[in-house]
């Protein structure tokens, strides 16, 4: 079996998008957790609001505005780059593995 519908008629570009998309995504997480205090919290306690709003106001409502990575500079305030996501990693597999 395949694991993605894609993989099936030879599509296989998709793979970088998913290594960009997942730098992408470290980069909000920085800037998400650097300006909205208590965001933590809020998703503990099952309040997903300040997370929203904030990827609403800096993501979602410029996104078709400009190129991908000019929208990701734009919303966290610095150029994407492969550090806020290692640091992610290297921050949780410290944690799980008490390292």
């Amino acid at each position: 079996f395949l694991q993605d519908v894609h993989w099936s008629v030879g599509l296989f570009g998709y793979f970088p998008t998913y290594s960009l998309g997942n730098l992408y995504a470290g980069c909000l997480n920085k800037a998400l957790r650097a300006q909205v205090a208590g965001v933590d919290a809020a998703l503990a306690a099952g309040n997903a609001a300040p997370a929203t709003d904030w990827l609403r106001d800096n993501l979602q409502s410029k996104g078709g505005l400009l190129p991908p990575r000019a929208t990701i500079e734009t919303a966290c305030g610095f150029a994407p780059s492969a550090d806020p996501l290692l640091d992610y990693f290297e921050e949780k597999f410290r944690a799980i593995y008490a390292l």
